[in-house]
């Protein structure tokens, strides 16, 4: 028996010794940026230990390989067991993973909550105007053709650019006994060259570039002279078959030039503003050849990787390296620079408002400077990264994209405009009539007035014969509508505006006549955002939903609740009750306390507004008043227990 116990603990110990062993040497291949090879170790290791570290570099390491799917999982876990403890750029990660598979109204809402408990409104703001500006850009619809290009592989091809009758393009390396990349477990890069008449043939072989530029390590994204002579390229700090790394033993890049001397590429040197402490990446020229564009993240940027400028002098050495500053740069990163004829600038970011990971932007170019950079639109942009653009003519070029759809890692699309890049925000209509409510005729030579959510006119009408009006209007807003004419009554009409574009909305008013008999106020009837239930009179909002398990209102709560804002400012006597509700799930007595944060919350944010907090009750109601019966959690949706986390505005008293 001693034996036996003997022996257990032994191979407990070994056992545990084991397991130490396998997460130094996950830790270890993840420390190195070998994320492809940490993944299977930490797969084995998260079974039973699924601390923070564990967790958190296992997501990691999925989202650096762009196994988004996979990292969106790990991050799903993390979060569930550690959300409150971690920074804005975990939040981000898991933002972009759920952007990569489409779920845009979940990934804004990881950013949109962690800045509401961080209490960061600038960032709130931002990010609202970036998701809007988005819903402007995907209602152009797709503005390019596109094909993946049949010299795709299932490794990586990117930074295409057409020289004279070749495809000058980076890709893995091709050869059999090639040196492993252990960051993806590919072929180091090599700039390779295609005939472009025979791109769309899989059977014709690359050529390798040139035997003197490409190396056993990184090269590609280059820029080349009009006269052929000068090509820059992107290397890691590798010359004369010497590698050089920086303090933390990182071999970063650098941009070098070689000079044509026959068919060869000869005399490379490395450019003066290169460091081995950080990377300086992906050459691009304008249109004159005085100036080089690149991507570094050298000290003094904006944050992670900034676009830069320098002047190219004409006895060939080079000014000092100029930020692009604020309007192009943001604090994560901006790569791939490219300048068409018209030295418009071309560059992808995760920093500018994008489907997901990188996009690609242009900033137009015009009295010297770059303007605001919009994003280029569907499909070129994805929820995966999209960069590397170039053209060969005013509509057409190559960029690269990694989305699941290619061939493997990142791949090369031709493409072509059919559309142009026409930004417009959404639009919707109010139209309506003003009418006598007696006779129901329309009333010539009244007032009618749109105002915003604050009350201001925005603008103001006199009606004619047919007293007809017409208001535009933008869209996810409230507008009240405001009529008035001497010998009548006033009256006024809220609209919450949707995402609908053009939609048009009623807005009717009928004016009272002052001598008219008043039998009692239907408050329907004036308010047509006020309805009647059974013995309950409510503001109607749009439906205004609670995420499980929080009390914090999501920004279209917000919006919807201007409504509610605007009623009681222009009804000064009135009181409302604030009812929120739970779902089920959870016991009873937490399900009481989370629907009474909710309401304290609601309260809180009609306080800020300048409603007078006796004015609102805030009352909590639970599990307690369904509006759909759910015996247990399973006999439930989604969305019913969706339906059931609301909050209603009831008025309690209004003289």
């Amino acid at each position: 028996m001693i034996r036996t116990l003997l022996f257990v603990i032994f191979c407990s110990v070994l056992q545990s010794i084991s397991a130490q062993q396998e997460l130094h040497r996950a830790n270890t291949y993840f420390e190195r940026a070998f994320y492809a090879d940490a993944i299977p170790l930490y797969e084995k290791i998260v079974v039973n230990d699924r601390s923070k570290k564990v967790l958190k570099n296992l997501a990691d390491s999925y989202y650096s390989v762009y196994n988004l799917g996979s990292a969106a999982r790990w991050y799903k876990i993390l979060f569930s067991k550690y959300g409150e403890n971690l920074d804005e750029s975990y939040h981000l990660k898991y933002s972009q993973s759920l952007k990569a598979l489409g779920k845009y109204d979940e990934a804004e809402k990881i950013l949109e909550d962690f800045y509401t408990r961080s209490n960061d409104i600038a960032s709130q703001n931002k990010l609202f105007q970036g998701s809007k500006y988005l819903e402007n850009v995907s209602a152009i619809g797709n503005r390019f053709d596109i094909e993946n290009l049949a010299l795709n592989t299932p490794a990586s091809e990117f930074s295409a650019m057409k020289i004279d009758s070749s495809l000058i393009y980076t890709a893995s390396k091709r050869n059999k006994n090639k040196k492993i990349y252990r960051w993806n477990n590919q072929g180091y890069l090599d700039i390779y060259s295609h005939p472009i008449d025979k791109i769309h043939k899989p059977e014709i072989e690359s050529q390798s570039f040139s035997e003197n530029i490409n190396t056993k390590m990184h090269e590609g994204t280059f820029a080349m002279t009009k006269d052929r002579k000068t090509i820059y390229f992107t290397r890691n700090n590798f010359l004369n078959g010497k590698k050089r790394t920086d303090d933390d033993k990182i071999n970063n890049l650098k941009i070098y030039r070689a000079e044509r001397s026959g068919t060869a590429w000869t005399n490379i040197t490395e450019l003066p503003f290169n460091s081995k402490e950080f990377s300086t990446e992906h050459p691009a020229l304008n249109n004159e050849e005085t100036a080089l564009y690149f991507s570094s993240n050298r000290p003094g940027g904006y944050g992670s990787f900034d676009l830069y400028k320098v002047s190219i002098l004409p006895n060939g050495h080079f000014g000092n390296p100029e930020n692009l500053g604020d309007d192009i740069n943001t604090t994560q990163r901006e790569q791939f620079p490219y300048l068409d004829v018209k030295n418009n600038l071309y560059f992808a970011s995760d920093g500018h408002p994008s489907f997901g990971l990188l996009d690609i932007f242009k900033s137009v170019y015009s009295s010297g400077n770059h303007g605001k950079p919009d994003n280029l639109g569907l499909p070129i942009n994805s929820g995966y990264d999209d960069f590397s653009i170039s053209f060969h003519s005013k509509k057409d070029g190559f960029f690269a994209s990694n989305r699941p759809s290619g061939k493997g890692s990142d791949d090369i699309y031709s493409f072509y405009e059919t559309k142009p890049l026409i930004i417009k925000d959404c639009q919707q209509f109010i139209a309506g009539t003003l009418t006598d409510k007696t006779t129901k005729k329309p009333i010539s030579n009244g007032t009618v007035k749109l105002l915003d959510s604050h009350g201001n006119v925005l603008r103001e009408i006199l009606t004619g014969k047919e007293a007809k009006y017409n208001f535009k209007i933008s869209c996810s807003s409230n507008f009240k509508v405001h009529g008035s004419r001497l010998g009548y009554k006033d009256s006024s009409k809220s609209i919450a505006s949707t995402k609908e574009r053009k939609k048009t909305f009623d807005g009717s008013l009928q004016l009272l006549p002052l001598n008219a008999p008043d039998n009692g106020r239907d408050i329907t009837g004036d308010e047509s955002v006020l309805i009647k239930e059974k013995d309950r009179t409510l503001i109607k909002t749009e439906k205004i939903y609670f995420d499980y398990n929080l009390w914090y209102l999501r920004k279209e709560a917000r919006n919807r609740m201007d409504v509610v804002v605007q009623i009681m400012e222009r009804n000064p006597s009135m009181v409302i009750e604030i009812g929120t509700h739970t779902d089920i799930r959870g016991n009873e007595n937490y399900n009481q306390g989370l629907s009474q944060k909710r309401a304290d919350s609601a309260k809180k944010f009609l306080i800020s507004k300048g409603i007078d907090q006796d004015r609102v009750i805030a009352k909590g109601y639970g599990e307690s008043r369904p509006l759909i019966e759910c015996t247990i959690e399973n006999d439930c949706s989604e969305e019913d227990h969706e339906r059931n986390r609301r909050c209603e505005f009831v008025i309690v008293k209004w003289k």
